[in-house]
């Protein structure tokens, strides 16, 4: 049982850096719509927008990654018990 702990405790740091690169790519991309907003520069802005959003889906999509582990390691601990 503790190989599986392992693994999954591993996948979840990993999962959380994934996340964190999810939220730089998402800051990044509000950074770039505000300042094609703020210079009035249509094409910056909708790439900014873009990125955005594709922050926010990696920054979502890691986040329920994550918790899906945390449940299964969390059943596993308490099994053992």
């Amino acid at each position: 049982m503790s190989e599986i702990t392992d693994y999954l405790s591993q996948k979840i740091v990993e999962i959380r850096l994934a996340r964190f690169i999810g939220e730089v790519v998402w800051a990044s991309g509000s950074i770039i719509a505000s300042a094609g907003l703020l210079f009035r520069i249509i094409l910056l802005a909708i790439v900014g927008f873009s990125v955005l959003f594709i922050g926010l889906y990696l920054s979502v999509h890691y986040e329920l990654q994550r918790l899906d582990y945390m449940h299964a390691l969390e059943r596993l601990t308490h099994k053992e018990k």
